[in-house]
């Protein structure tokens, strides 16, 4: 689509946009994020990650999702229907609260409620939910463990409610050891016809709502460190679980498939089910708790692995990873784990992360990074984590930002300890004459950015020094339907504190007109002191938003014919008002005087 005359792009640092400091509350991730925990963890898994990111960096109050994977409190079935729970119900007499929750909200004080858009954590943990405390124990044994086809459908359910909740686009998911296979098993899992089961819309390429996985201490290739049960009938409070049958990248052996001579784990490399069944009787073999892999009710399907192979590292290739979503590994290598094997003391490094010869993959979507933690601490480790949420670089997976926006970025280090680092972020231009990109620069990380057309022709390039803290860009008119912007730095060893700033602003260059021809609506007066009145134009219901320059929503309501707008409230400066009526937008820009 042809924009007017010209675009224009002032590149603003701390400080200098507007006079108006950021304030921390209101700061916004490109995506909100969504924390899974593994077998046997729950909401505080990623207890310092979020916390941090709340207290420290402004993203707002941690939201929690309460759900049940064994609602019929018998782990010897699993029913994919009766066991996934996310409504409040009764059971044996105990109400169960699940759903929303606030993260800062004890049991005592508990309120189904959401606050803020950045922070989301799934909780399958029986022991932390409301009314699971049973009279001589907890309800719902072994939720959180529970059979990774279960997680993924849960993870699913989850997704569909943050993007209901945020209005999001789509969603970052960062998942802890098992989390990080029910991240898998949502974006992999298809029937026989190749529809994934999981998916948001399974007939979209971006049906998933994905725009970033990130996993950490996750067995992608199995791990052997829980008791195997094949061949021991001693009791196992997580051997016999569902997980950990799904988890074990080998068995000792196959009860009723003998005639193999490989056992490997059904869940990761594929076979059948009833090869692990047990042999029951007083000196038999109890195996796992049950064997029903797929949570269908029976003990009789062949099961179509996660992986490629026994003898590969990879993902499925008849049941891939999208192509359309950036993947970070995150890996770890923690000293003190006495063992034959290398990895965190739960997880080997080589089946943390997939890959193949020495690069991990899907090939050009992937990266990895190692960290030295102990396992159980992965999900506090916030430096490696928001490392891991690094903004991706290409055209192709670049994040949008829409005008009216603004959103925080890292600069991080890459893979191998690159320290430079590109973020890319995508534009929709529509009919806006003129756009203001505005950048708070955090610690002066950023050196450069650089401006591309739709067909990733470059327009303009600007270097950032401290003889320039302020450049107007101007730019010839050219027929493109979105820019790109790509932002790039050098990272240091705690650049990942100090993220910067991106607002996106539509510009309206006649700002000190009394309102637009032939638009929307007229607004008047402009520049306005105690009030503002807005008037349709034509006929039907129009929404309208108040926000400051730096993209921070001050007011929002809808009008079918006129309003007044009441100001007194506000300090003096500039501010953007947005007008929609029948899929049609238009930017007023208003001066509030004294």
């Amino acid at each position: 689509m042809k924009l007017a005359s010209r675009l224009q792009f002032i590149l603003i640092f701390l400080g200098i946009l507007t006079g108006i400091s950021p304030v921390r509350s209101q700061n916004h991730l490109p995506y909100p994020v969504i924390f899974i925990h593994g077998l046997a963890g729950g909401e505080t898994t990623f207890g310092g990650t979020v916390e941090y990111l709340r207290d420290n960096q402004g993203m707002g109050p941690v939201n929690v999702f309460d759900m049940v994977l064994n609602a019929d409190n018998d782990t010897e079935t699993a029913l994919m229907s009766g066991d996934v729970r996310w409504n409040d119900f009764v059971y044996d007499g105990d109400s169960i609260y699940l759903g929303r929750r606030n993260y800062d909200v004890s049991f005592d004080e508990y309120t189904h409620t959401w606050e803020g858009e950045n922070l989301f954590v799934v909780n399958f943990k029986e022991e932390a939910i409301l009314g699971a405390q049973g009279t001589l124990n907890d309800h719902f044994d072994q939720s959180n463990q529970s059979a990774i086809f279960k997680q993924g459908f849960a993870l699913s359910k989850m997704i569909d409610e943050v993007l209901e909740y945020t209005g999001a686009e789509k969603v970052i998911l960062v998942g802890h050891s098992m989390g990080g296979m029910a991240i898998r098993e949502y974006l992999q899992r298809t029937d026989g016809q190749g529809t994934h089961l999981n998916w948001q819309n399974p007939w979209l390429p971006d049906g998933h709502k994905v725009a970033r996985v990130v996993t950490f201490g996750t067995p992608h290739l199995g791990s052997n460190t829980s008791p195997d049960p094949t061949k021991s009938n001693t009791p196992s409070a997580t051997g016999n679980s569902e997980a950990n049958r799904d988890l074990l990248w080998e068995y000792d052996s196959y009860n009723f498939c003998e005639d193999s001579t490989l056992y490997k784990g059904i869940y990761m490399f594929g076979g059948y089910e009833h090869c692990i069944e047990s042999e029951s009787g007083v000196f038999g073999n109890s195996t796992f708790d049950n064997v029903d892999i797929n949570c269908d009710g029976d003990h009789d399907d062949h099961i179509t692995g996660i992986n490629e192979s026994f003898y590969t590292y990879r993902d499925n290739p008849d049941m891939p990873l999208p192509d359309n979503i950036r993947y970070t590994w995150l890996t770890s290598i923690w000293a003190d784990w006495a063992s034959p094997m290398t990895g965190d003391g739960a997880v080997d490094i080589n089946r943390q992360w997939l890959h193949h010869n020495g690069q991990p993959v899907p090939e050009g979507l992937a990266d990895t990074c190692l960290a030295s933690v102990f396992h159980t601490s992965e999900g506090g480790d916030y430096a490696t984590v928001i490392r891991g949420l690094d903004e991706p670089e290409t055209f192709s997976l670049a994040y949008t930002i829409h005008p009216g926006d603004s959103i925080t970025g890292f600069i991080t280090a890459g893979q191998d300890y690159q320290l430079m680092d590109t973020d890319m972020f995508l534009i929709p231009c529509g009919s806006n004459e003129a756009l203001e990109i505005g950048i708070l620069n955090g610690s002066d990380l950023i050196d450069s950015m650089f401006v591309f057309d739709t067909f990733h022709n470059q327009l303009e390039a600007h270097a950032f020094t401290d003889s320039a803290p302020e450049v107007q860009i101007t730019l010839a008119s050219y027929n493109t339907d979105s820019l790109y912007v790509s932002l790039k730095g050098q990272a240091t060893s705690d650049s990942w504190g100090t993220p910067y700033r991106l607002f996106v602003n539509p510009s309206v260059p006649n700002a000190q007109t009394e309102h637009m021809v032939n638009g929307l609506a007229d607004v008047f007066p402009n520049p306005a002191h105690n009030n503002l009145h807005i008037r349709l134009t034509g006929s039907g219901k129009a929404q309208i938003l108040l926000m400051d320059t730096q993209g921070r929503h001050i007011s929002a309501g809808y009008i079918e014919e006129e309003t007044t707008m009441y100001l007194n409230h506000l300090e003096p400066g500039c501010y953007l008002l947005k007008i929609e009526q029948n899929k049609t937008v238009e930017f007023h820009r208003i001066l509030i005087t004294d």
